[in-house]
């Protein structure tokens, strides 16, 4: 897929936000980029509150159970610009202070065509 593609975040047929992905790693299967909220950011905003920023918190690994749990329970989806659903094993959206929107989104991609020098 084009690197200059856009790319959907969905919770069912609500749109999340919006990412270009334009860091991506095929090795690891990760790709990460500036987050733009859509009208849906705020029904799942405060369950990516949850994600622990500081690792070494006396209350981050309980915190980090927690919001994989609630993360997972999301179903989020992830859709190209022709609006095919891509497989995802992991969507993640943080903190980004070196993002225009200070949040990136980074997925685990398990779809091979999203990593096809020709789309």
């Amino acid at each position: 897929m084009s690197t200059s593609a856009r790319f959907t975040l969905k919770l069912r047929d609500i749109v999340i936000g919006w990412s270009d992905l334009e860091r991506r790693d095929k090795g690891t299967g990760v790709a990460h980029g500036a987050f733009r909220p859509g009208l849906g950011w705020d029904l799942v905003e405060p369950i990516f509150v949850l994600r622990p920023t500081d690792p070494a918190a006396p209350d981050a690994a309980d915190r980090e159970q927690r919001y994989r749990r609630a993360r997972d329970t999301l179903s989020l989806s992830l859709h190209a610009q022709d609006g095919t659903m891509l497989d995802t094993a992991r969507i993640d959206v943080m903190r980004d202070e070196g993002s225009a929107t200070d949040l990136a989104l980074e997925v685990v991609i398990v779809d091979q065509n999203f990593w096809e020098p020709s789309r």
